[in-house]
């Protein structure tokens, strides 16, 4: 059995072992024994010694050179090339220099480190009068014709120990290209084939026992719809909690459950990159920068990315502390986000029964504050999108940056994988105008390279038109918008929709509408002519500055907004 060990650091930064032995076999001997066996890889060949036997090895040599071995530290199954504490190696390192043996015994060099030769010179360079003896390699370190020997082993060592580390790196990539699932554990809901290594949908019981109650993928479509309802991270634990669901552990459900099944890719059937929690895109590419299934999807990519956007309104998406003090919620008002004062190009709020600039709540920061009356706003900013869909012809800019956005937010999967095949062409047309460049601008290729331009021209082009093809392969997709186009239709669809659903179809066709002050007196009716609508997929202008009037004459000069402060704004 082997020993617990406790760490200290020594005057090198190295941290020794004050710990019970592996073995004890003299405590008044003179010699140590470090044996090492690293890790055997699943369905490789175990070529190492065992620990027995090279113990067994280092008794033998002792006794015929006249040593008495006293310990032997062990470490099992711990790499000798990555930088991890090695309790064993620490010990009987602290061991030699400290005077308490004269000799370590390790059965080869590679066992003993592969951290190259710089790592060995330097124990090698602090022994003074005391060695350490490979045994298969017959080298030891108070020899100094056994010197440059040891240096070149240990570079072996180390070179090895690297093209190893290639070669299961390269392995891992391959395999995850391939859309195999490679980490040990299974997103709950999903469980993986053995044959194929593929995910499918897991319809075991929730409750262990229970058939009858929801399965597993039943349990995470609960989450996303719910999710997707507006119910809070904190909310849908409790209601799986008081349900006797059991976590994905086999406790209660905390809310960085629900967070992690929000974002992670698995459940739209895509394989994960690596930390892909801690990243905007956690979706694997492969070396052509397509997105790679792993298996079966569980909830749509449309309805995962809704609920996310839910999720984030409110707080970080993995259970970070939001920015400001407190739960934010989900905007409620028909023209949040959509509504900026002319005065200062900031977005207004609502506040009661209008629709007012932020500053002027706060009484800084704008010459001509804006506001409206809500009901007022609302319905001018409906009827003026409606109107201007029903008057856009099918192929107009407006129309297709609509479907593009109705796309995006109900078939995100589509635009995502067309984008990415868009940027393979972009990148192999960079390539080949790079290369061309290299070949008769920047005469890179003149003399003796001259001879491998060609080679390296057909395959810039093989890749162009295999990017090309994979690009006009890709189906299109076409955005069921028939019905905006419409007025009877989508007067009808307006008037079912929520109100967050309806700030969403005004955001397809809208980027913002830009209003301004009424200088007259008293309450007055709200007029079109008080707003500028942005419209997707049309370029902006600037508004022409409105007369100055009498209030502003008296020295309060009006603040127009300018292209760019409006686009930024939007």
């Amino acid at each position: 059995m082997a020993a617990k060990h406790t760490t200290t650091s020594d005057t090198f930064g190295r941290h020794t072992a004050t710990a019970v032995p592996y073995k004890v076999l003299d405590p008044n001997g003179d010699m140590d024994i470090y044996a090492r066996k690293s890790v055997t890889r699943k369905g490789s060949r175990d070529t190492e010694l065992s620990v027995g036997q090279q113990i067994g090895d280092g008794v033998s040599w002792g006794e015929r050179n006249g040593y008495r071995p006293r310990y032997v530290w062990v470490d099992n199954g711990i790499s000798g090339s990555k930088d991890v504490q090695r309790p064993g190696y620490d010990a009987g390192l602290d061991a030699l220099e400290s005077g308490a043996t004269r000799c370590l015994w390790s059965y080869k060099l590679d066992r003993f480190s592969r951290k190259g030769a710089l790592a060995v010179l330097t124990i090698m360079d602090r022994l003074e009068g005391r060695r350490i003896f490979f045994g298969a390699d017959n080298l030891d370190t108070s020899n100094p014709k056994d010197r440059r020997m040891i240096m070149w082993r240990a570079e072996d060592a180390k070179e090895f120990s690297d093209q190893l580390s290639d070669r299961v790196s390269d392995a891992w990539r391959f395999s995850k290209d391939q859309g195999f699932w490679l980490a040990s554990k299974v997103p709950y809901g999903l469980r993986k084939v053995k044959k194929t290594r593929k995910l499918k949908i897991d319809n075991s019981p929730a409750i262990p026992g229970k058939i009858d109650g929801p399965t597993k993928a039943d349990v995470i479509r609960r989450i996303i719809r719910e999710c997707e309802m507006g119910i809070t991270g904190p909310q849908v634990a409790r209601g799986l909690n008081a349900d006797g669901i059991p976590s994905p552990g086999g406790r209660n459900w905390i809310p960085t459950h629900i967070y992690k099944i929000l974002k992670n890719p698995a459940y739209i059937g895509y394989q994960p990159s690596s930390d892909w929690d801690d990243r905007d895109d956690p979706i694997h590419r492969d070396s052509k920068g397509k997105r790679v299934r792993v298996g079966e999807v569980l909830v749509t990519e449309a309805q995962q990315k809704r609920a996310r956007k839910k999720v984030t309104g409110r707080t970080a998406l993995l259970g970070v502390r939001p920015t400001t003090k407190g739960v934010r919620s989900v905007p409620r008002s028909r023209l949040a986000g959509l509504l900026f004062c002319a005065g200062c190009g900031y977005v207004m709020i609502k506040q009661g029964a209008s629709y007012a600039c932020r500053h002027k709540l706060r009484a800084i920061g704008c010459d001509n504050p804006a506001s409206v009356q809500a009901h007022a706003v609302e319905e001018i900013v409906f009827e003026a999108w409606a109107s201007r869909l029903a008057a856009s012809e099918p192929d107009s800019p407006l129309i297709e940056a609509v479907a593009a956005r109705w796309l995006a937010s109900h078939r995100p999967d589509v635009v995502t994988d067309r984008k990415a095949l868009q940027e393979r062409v972009d990148d192999a047309k960079a390539a080949l105008e790079d290369l061309t460049a290299a070949r008769y601008k920047r005469k890179e290729f003149e003399g003796p390279a001259r001879e491998f331009y060609p080679a390296l021209l057909a395959e810039a082009e093989a890749e162009l038109k295999a990017a090309e093809k994979a690009l006009n392969a890709a189906p299109k997709h076409t955005a069921d918008i028939g019905y905006l186009l419409d007025s009877a239709l989508v007067r009808e669809a307006w008037e079912k929709a929520p109100v967050e659903q309806q700030r969403e179809l005004l955001g397809l066709a809208l980027d913002g509408v830009c209003v301004r002050r009424t200088f007259a007196a008293g309450r007055t009716k709200v007029t079109s002519d008080r707003f500028h609508f942005a419209w997707a997929g049309a370029p902006r202008v600037i508004e022409p500055e409105q007369p100055k009037t009498k209030k502003a004459k008296k020295g309060k000069k009006r603040k127009k907004v300018t292209t760019e402060q409006f686009t930024q704004a939007a």
